[in-house]
């Protein structure tokens, strides 16, 4: 971790410049004119989660589109209300084409001669499709084969290539890349993504070809199928130990103006703990919360936690009161009784106020309340009881929490997908059920939560609403994608773009309130639009890119892939 670190300052060094993406972030003389390549991949790998004002864009936006998270400023402020804010939707262009994508479009060209790195060669190809597939799912129509060449060609206007064109290219680009790695060629040094493991990068570029494949399954099945099948013979994920995350550092959080340039903690863990020392306000939104709790899933008590926070440490969540097994157990035995109150869509925290329940004498939550009156006199249990809201554990609050790109549990549920719909053979109920147990592994392995026992695994799989439903493939595909949108909670890009994709689960818009209303356009949006100073940087291509787009030009026109 110390060589990963000094890689980090000298790849910050390289890309630390103006945001604008063209002129100046191209030829700046003041910058480093060539690093180490290795170093780039590092560099890029790490500012998937660990760049505070990346990640931004999902903590303010993409939380509220998928509903899992709802309610406070610190999360789904923006996206809660639905608020086009052109600073906010600009973020993933602004940081990740001077910063990923410019990264690794340089390390690409210093490599493509020299068959010694035909390894880094491979990973940083794969990689750069990765990245622009963030961001063509963001934006629809982008730059892409001409993206982050103004520094080697001068070419500081590229155009935005059509996405049907930037997914065909991913295909092929994958599995050209995929074919380079050479196990006499030079290891990949500083790789906090797979540690130089090139297999494990084969797998990692097949298993991307299959997420895109299916991405594209609706507007065009043909094709859709072709890679799909091409894919799973070249061999995808078949196993977690093919998880593709990356590694984050346990360091003290902080929000002072250095901590937007160390990408060693994982920053989005860093928001969901917040800079609120009394209130850590990751709440769990009414939608994901039904999601888990009305089908008994034994991941609810991992996820949603109900906190007292008034008597907690200054810079850490230590001093909470936990009172989660009260409140389950209570709602569980009084199914008719408001117990816990999550916030809906468009709501926040404190709109409408929690109400502390009556006439639960008795009950394991009044029991839990009088042994917190007992070293803390002062709780008045019914005094702004947002306690009994869900907010997000703990254990997803911290700097080490992987940066999850793709997982083995989602590639089940791809193949799941892909044989209920006869795009590939196998057996679709395996598949979703390996799915739902890997759905599970995934939290105790990566996120240090208890082990779930295979008995409550057992009997989830046999909930009304999650047992495998023979002979019908529309509840089959709402029940793949929705255990996928659970997994995704992790993955909030992923996430929007399969929710958009598949249509499920089934999300409703947000109502707001009077205080709160929805802003711009009631209906969930579908993508982010560019930034308003493309018009000015690079027009005449951000005009035409825009000139394609069906109606009317906004964050609720659907991208190319997007007919659900």
């Amino acid at each position: 971790m110390k060589k990963i670190l000094y890689i980090v300052a000298l790849a910050l060094a390289f890309v630390s410049c103006s945001d604008k993406v063209y002129e100046e972030i191209n030829t700046d003389p003041t910058k480093a004119d060539s690093i180490n390549p290795a170093s780039q991949l590092t560099y890029a790998e790490l500012q998937m989660y660990g760049d505070m004002t990346f990640v931004d864009t999902y903590r303010l936006y993409t939380y509220a589109f998928t509903q899992h998270l709802m309610g406070c400023w610190n999360t789904t402020n923006y996206g809660g209300q639905h608020r086009a804010n052109d600073n906010e939707m600009s973020r993933p262009w602004s940081n990740l084409y001077p910063g990923a994508i410019r990264n690794l479009t340089d390390a690409i060209d210093k490599t493509k001669n020299d068959p010694s790195m035909a390894n880094l060669q491979a990973a940083l190809r794969i990689f750069r499709v990765y990245v622009s597939g963030l961001l063509t799912d963001f934006y629809g129509d982008i730059p892409y084969s001409e993206a982050g060449l103004g520094y080697i060609t001068g070419n500081t206007r590229p155009v935005y290539d059509k996405q049907s064109d930037i997914y065909y290219g991913f295909f092929e680009e994958l599995k050209d890349a995929a074919k380079l790695f050479n196990s006499s060629a030079n290891k990949i040094d500083t790789d906090p993504l797979f540690e130089g493991d090139i297999q494990a990068w084969k797998t990692f570029a097949n298993s991307l070809r299959l997420r895109y494949a299916m991405r594209i399954s609706e507007v065009n099945p043909t094709k859709a199928q072709e890679e799909i099948q091409a894919a799973l013979a070249d061999g995808v994920m078949t196993s977690k130990d093919g998880n593709a995350c990356v590694k984050h550092m346990n360091i003290t959080f902080s929000f002072g103006q250095d901590s937007y340039k160390d990408f060693r903690g994982n920053a989005l863990s860093k928001y969901f703990y917040g800079n609120d020392p009394t209130n850590h306000q990751s709440y769990i939104c009414t939608t994901f919360w039904d999601a888990l709790f009305k089908n008994n899933d034994p991941r609810t008590s991992r996820i949603c936690h109900f906190y007292i926070d008034d008597y907690m440490a200054t810079t850490s969540p230590e001093g909470r009161i936990d009172m989660t097994d009260a409140v389950i157990a209570t709602q569980i035995a009084n199914p008719d009784m408001v117990v816990v109150q999550p916030n809906d869509p468009g709501c926040f925290s404190y709109s409408p106020w929690p109400n502390y329940p009556s006439n639960i004498a008795g009950s394991e939550l009044a029991i839990a309340v009088e042994e917190v009156q007992k070293t803390h006199p002062e709780f008045k249990p019914n005094n702004n009881p947002r306690w009994l809201r869900p907010k997000l554990a703990n254990n997803f609050m911290q700097s080490d929490n992987p940066g999850v790109l793709m997982t083995y549990a989602e590639v089940c549920f791809l193949q799941a997908e892909a044989a209920a719909r006869n795009l590939a053979s196998g057996d679709a109920k395996s598949w979703y059920e390996e799915g739902i147990r890997q759905s599970m592994e995934f939290l105790y392995d990566y996120y240090k939560c208890v082990a779930i026992p295979a008995d409550a695994v057992a009997a989830y799989l046999q909930e009304p609403n999650i047992k495998w439903a023979d002979g019908d493939l529309e509840k089959q595909l709402e029940q793949i994608n929705t255990q996928a949108w659970i997994l995704h909670f992790h993955n909030p890009a992923e996430a929007w773009a399969n929710v958009r994709r598949s249509g499920y689960p089934k999300l409703l818009p947000p109502a707001g309130t009077d205080e709160y209303p929805i802003i711009d356009g009631a209906e969930i949006p579908v993508r982010l639009c560019y930034p308003l100073n493309e018009e000015r940087y690079n027009g005449v291509n951000y005009n035409e890119a825009k000139s394609r787009v069906t109606g009317t030009y906004d964050w609720h026109a659907p991208v190319w892939w997007d007919v659900k």
